[in-house]
């Protein structure tokens, strides 16, 4: 077997396939909701900004803390070990590939655009910036669309403030793949995907690698065992699944 194969071999027993949406689970990030169409923070996020957030959200996996993806997701940037580093980064670059190579498409008939004319990541202050690294080198399909378009002012926090991220390049007019590695409160890429809108982008997708879910979480037994009652499967996103 290849090298590429068994890497992905390996990350299909890695990665927890986000569930579809119903009454308890959140029409953007997918987290558990408790019968409400969108979680606290998705809401929030809605409530203030509205048509500025991105137009979609598709997370990869749910990272669950304590779980590999989890700490590949912390580890690829935060490693004392270079070939940690290294080895967490390539992988992560296959999955990006792999899953964009069959589902870039979906997004893209999400957001009601034929292709993304800009790929990007979420900015922070971290220099130089792996993720950006892995779409811009890395990864064939994103490599000649991948540009620099945000600039991180202030450290990523819990709370959506636009004017923490500046746009340094041109996206008037221009839809934009606007990819992150790891979402929590989702606050890093909703800034983004706000100041995306307001420099005149026509269209914001947002890719997650990680969906971040803490498994103490009051009512995280049912949600844990609904994600974890299914394999993941390249063939099927979130979007496919709510087809």
């Amino acid at each position: 077997m290849r090298a590429h194969s068994r890497l992905q071999e390996r990350y299909s027993n890695v990665l927890v396939p986000p569930p579809a949406v119903d009454r308890s689970i959140c029409l953007v990030c997918r987290r558990n909701t408790d019968q409400f169409v969108r979680c606290y923070h998705c809401n929030r996020h809605r409530a203030g900004f509205r048509g500025e957030v991105a137009d979609v959200v598709v997370p990869i996996s749910i990272a669950i803390k304590g779980d590999q993806l989890a700490r590949e997701l912390w580890r690829y940037k935060n490693s004392d070990v270079d070939k940690e580093r290294r080895d967490f980064t390539n992988g992560l670059a296959l999955v990006l590939a792999a899953f964009l190579s069959r589902h870039e498409d979906c997004l893209a008939r999400a957001a009601d655009v034929e292709r993304f004319d800009v790929v990007t990541s979420v900015p922070s202050t971290r220099v130089p910036e792996p993720l950006a690294g892995i779409l811009g080198r890395q990864v064939g399909r994103t490599r000649d669309r991948f540009a620099t378009v945000l600039r991180a002012d202030a450290p990523n926090n819990d709370d959506l403030v636009p004017g923490t991220v500046q746009v340094v390049g041109e996206v008037a007019g221009r839809s934009v793949l606007l990819v992150d590695d790891t979402w929590t409160t989702g606050a890093s890429l909703q800034s983004a995907a706000v100041a995306l809108k307001r420099a005149g982008a026509a269209t914001v997708a947002g890719l997650v690698i990680g969906r971040h879910f803490d498994p103490k979480h009051e009512r995280a037994a049912a949600y844990l065992e609904k994600v974890r009652s299914r394999p993941f499967d390249w063939e099927v996103c979130v979007l496919c699944r709510n087809a």
